[in-house]
């Protein structure tokens, strides 16, 4: 789950180039210096945006694609938050060049997953627009339609793909999808990775308009989940919950109830929320990990081995 491959011409030479993602968040180029058959890579650092590397958090996984019809190649990027972030191409388009991003939205807010989004670009359903796919942290797949043009994506629905009479779901976590014609039959099927090694192929034997819409929705309750890994060697993901926007305050806590780390302290927005805890210099033991916002309080334990 650590490395998130996308190919690309990215100085457009005629020979296919590597990009990789990574758990640190960034995005790493390795140019192809060699030849059609006989490929040859160079490693050119990370991917910049504004001038320094490009950073979404965690695990980022990049897509690159023409967003906006313009001759020039972008980047779609999935954060360890669920959030997919749109980073315009402002150079040109043999030398690609990033300053800000925004998030892709659906209905005047941000599109979020549960968390590790993953997203793939293409045209699902046939029309001549580009869609939105995204794969998540529980192996689910969920479809935006694009109810825009090509050239301008707008999205007002999100459904969860469904494998036979079930949502199609990886067998373990942090899926990663492909979309390809897998048979030749004319429409694309999905290929999706996950932590397992292994890889599931979904064949499309309907046209997804089929597919019943599932309006988007966010958490219906608060809730803090526990913690992963645990135990843990110096870093461990934290995962909660918010059914509406709330004043969050999630901090780690000592056995005798002294305060170790304040890892939020903020509003956020309702929807599912990742937080990393950074404990290298911290003691090994037991740690308890507290979320309180107005409404909601919740405490769980942590054991931090090294």
């Amino acid at each position: 789950m650590g490395a998130y491959p996308q190919i690309a011409d990215w100085n457009e030479d005629g020979l296919i180039d590597l990009l990789v993602g990574d758990t640190n968040g960034k995005i790493s180029l390795f140019q192809n210096n060699g030849s059609v058959g006989n490929p040859q890579l160079t490693a050119k650092g990370f991917i910049k945006a504004n001038n320094t590397d490009l950073y979404v958090g965690n695990r980022a996984s990049p897509v690159v694609v023409d967003w906006n019809n313009d001759g020039k190649k972008d980047l779609v990027v999935g954060d360890d938050n669920g959030y997919i972030r749109l980073y315009l191409n402002s150079g040109a388009n043999n030398d690609p060049k990033f300053t800000s991003f925004t998030y892709i939205r659906m209905n005047n807010a941000n599109i979020i997953v549960s968390y590790s989004a993953s997203p793939e670009v293409c045209d699902l359903d046939g029309d001549g627009k580009k869609d939105l796919l995204v794969s998540d942290y529980s192996g689910y797949v969920y479809f935006y339609r694009n109810s825009g043009t090509d050239a301008n994506p707008i999205f007002t629905t999100q459904e969860r793909l469904l494998a036979g009479s079930n949502y199609m779901k990886t067998n373990s976590s942090y899926a990663r999808i492909d979309v390809v014609d897998w048979d030749e039959d004319g429409d694309l099927d999905i290929l999706a990775g996950e932590t397992d090694a292994y890889v599931s192929l979904f064949l499309n034997t309907s046209n997804p308009s089929s597919v019943a819409e599932q309006t988007f929705e966010v958490p219906s309750e608060f809730s803090l989940r526990q913690n992963y890994p645990n135990p843990f060697n110096s870093s461990t993901t934290i995962f909660y919950q918010l059914p509406k926007p709330a004043n969050v305050n999630l901090s780690i806590f000592n056995l005798s109830g002294q305060l170790v780390k304040a890892l939020v302290n903020e509003p956020k927005m309702a929807g599912y929320h990742l937080v990393n805890w950074d404990a290298s210099g911290v003691s090994s033991g037991i740690y308890l990990i507290k979320l309180t916002t107005d409404q909601f309080s919740e405490t769980k334990k942590c054991v931090l081995q090294k």
